[in-house]
């Protein structure tokens, strides 16, 4: 989980912003020089989904837990804390005030980093302890929410040193020419990646792309080559008034919940937001977008789940200490609509809500309860039957991977060369990104997704996954049916069937199994190096040389051999 860092002055400042000697008086802590008790202050933060880690002198380090986005910051705990302690309730209000100002999107970005979202805050006065949050929150937002800069990078920039309409386009490497931020030369795509820290760091993003995504204004100064870098022609000094944020994404959601929990938290100590119109070919969006989200809460369900009998004003107050606001539903009092910020990103669901409504209750006041039911428990015997196949190939020096449930078509189908009507597979309806669309029905795909993220490491790469698939079923309670499967993977300069053949003896000799292979045409393999494993008439797998097109549409250089196994109909057999 992230951690932060803040300051005990700062956080005090803010949580009692604008507070009379008599009111900070009436609070249910206590305050001395301004400053809230260590004490009492740690159990604040804890209170509000943080753990104090350190507090040396002024600076306390706080860790965060990785859902809530709109606390990596001094702004946020502080904001949150006011509706805690009743210092200001229900829903922040943030004015956008609509302008004039325009990017325009051009379709060359389409195949590279297709999405930007873009906001202005002015009229901001830096201080130190801002400009510390604002890197801050930045710098956390880039690594967790933003999965290190790949779905969504931020770019923060002097808006009076702007000429809009500001162009986000693609142009090609050796095209581009500016001086990137803490740099005193001139330098083009390719030694922007090559030469300057953050291009190292970050260029696997882009690196091998035809074009590079670019930002400049109407004068053709460049802002950035998102996501590496920023210009220097734009860089944001303690003199600056007015900020302009552009965020480049994958994810459009990813982005819009970064610039809105950045714009309201610049807000929180001073500014004015404004709009930005950004034109798509075919559409504009006006962001930011605060426009409260919406969900329902049963009143009857938050009673259950909290295990707490609130009267309904007691609900009522708390949903305004947690930050929201609820509308009473006329036709059905056990109803309510919630009101969330536009900063929140964790709210999925009813029980989300709840959460919420117990952290302003008090964690600390909730009794827990032992249940009533007396049980033997011993592990699973299949989860100790796997742990021993991990250990076992483990060592035959081979790494365990853990790759996401969720993945996209490309993955799964398109690189594989598969047809995605003839699969069986479950799609995922309005997915927050491409690259979790549907769920895994192979381990095979992740995993040659895994070496072509790895391709410049030494070689030879041996690895297996051992994890759940899911596949349609109807006559599943569920209508899906999980199965545990086996992929082991090896490449190298030279690797042929009979190297993964030797893994699969060494497997069915430590199982006891015997087995026969028939050879297949199975098209993810080389013609006539590809065989299926069966036990009886049962196929359990299926083992051979990955083809030469499934290779190049990963990217790969070497050849790499596979192994597939059912360890779900394995230890069926093993049973019985």
């Amino acid at each position: 989980m992230p951690t932060i860092k803040v300051s005990w002055e700062d956080l005090c400042n803010l949580i009692l912003k604008g507070l009379t000697d008599k009111k900070i008086s009436e609070l249910p802590i206590d305050v001395d020089d301004d400053l809230i008790y260590k004490d009492e202050l740690e159990d604040l933060i804890f209170l509000n989904k943080g753990e104090v880690e350190s507090w040396e002198g002024d600076e306390i380090e706080v860790e965060v837990t990785s859902d809530r986005i709109d606390l990596l910051s001094t702004e946020g705990f502080a904001r949150a804390i006011r509706g805690f302690l009743g210092i200001e309730v229900g829903l922040p209000k943030y004015d956008v005030h609509k302008t004039d100002f325009e990017l325009l999107v051009d379709p060359s970005v389409n195949k590279v980093r297709p999405y930007i979202v873009s906001g202005i805050v002015e009229d901001v006065e830096f201080t130190d302890a801002q400009v510390a949050q604002i890197m801050q929150q930045q710098e956390k937002l880039h690594a967790t929410h933003s999965r290190n800069r790949k779905q969504a990078s931020i770019g923060l920039h002097d808006l009076d040193k702007i000429e809009p309409p500001i162009t986000y386009c693609a142009k090609r490497p050796e095209d581009i020419h500016f001086i990137p931020l803490h740099e005193t030369e001139e330098m083009n795509g390719y030694e922007i990646l090559e030469k300057v820290p953050k291009g190292r760091d970050y260029a696997f993003i882009i690196e091998g792309a035809p074009v590079y995504p670019l930002l400049h204004d109407s004068k053709g100064t460049i802002l950035s080559l998102p996501p590496i870098i920023n210009s220097v022609d734009t860089a944001v000094t303690p003199e600056t008034r007015n900020l302009f944020f552009d965020i480049t994404c994958l994810n459009k959601n990813i982005a819009n919940y970064a610039l809105n929990v950045l714009v309201c938290n610049i807000a929180e100590r001073c500014g004015k937001i404004k709009s930005v119109n950004i034109k798509y070919p075919d559409h504009i969006e006006v962001l930011p977008d605060l426009t409260p989200n919406k969900r329902e809460l049963h009143v009857d369900y938050a009673k259950n789940v909290l295990g707490v009998d609130l009267s309904f004003n007691e609900l009522k107050d708390l949903i305004l200490k947690a930050r929201m606001e609820f509308e009473e539903n006329k036709n059905d009092k056990n109803v309510l609509t919630i009101s969330i910020p536009a900063y929140r990103s964790d709210n999925h669901h009813e029980i989300d809500v709840v959460e919420n409504i117990s952290i302003a209750y008090g964690y600390n006041k909730l009794i827990p309860e032992s249940p009533k039911i007396i049980t033997v428990g011993e592990e699973d015997p299949f989860e100790v039957f796997v742990r021993r196949l991990t250990y076992f190939l483990i060592g035959l020096k081979y790494q365990e991977l853990h790759n996401f449930v969720m993945t996209s078509k490309d993955v799964l189908f398109n690189k594989m060369n598969l047809a995605s009507s003839k699969q069986n597979f479950i799609e995922i309806i309005n997915p927050i990104s491409s690259s979790f669309e549907v769920l895994r029905n192979d381990l095979l795909p992740l995993n040659l997704d895994f070496l072509s993220k790895n391709i410049h490491a030494a070689l030879p790469i041996n690895v297996f996954e051992i994890g759940n698939i899911v596949k349609i079923d109807e006559s599943k309670e569920t209508k899906t049916n999980q199965i545990r499967q086996l992929n082991v993977l090896k490449t190298d300069f030279s690797v042929s069937f009979e190297d993964i053949q030797a893994v699969l003896f060494s497997l069915m000799d430590y199982l006891e199994l015997e087995f026969n292979l028939e050879r297949n045409n199975n098209p993810i393999f080389i013609k006539g190096r590809g065989a299926i494993i069966k036990v009886d008439e049962n196929v359990l797998g299926d083992i051979g040389e990955i083809s030469l097109g499934i290779i190049k549409n990963f990217g790969l250089i070497n050849p790499v051999v596979s192994l597939r196994l059912d360890l779900t109909q394995i230890y069926k057999l093993l049973s019985i």
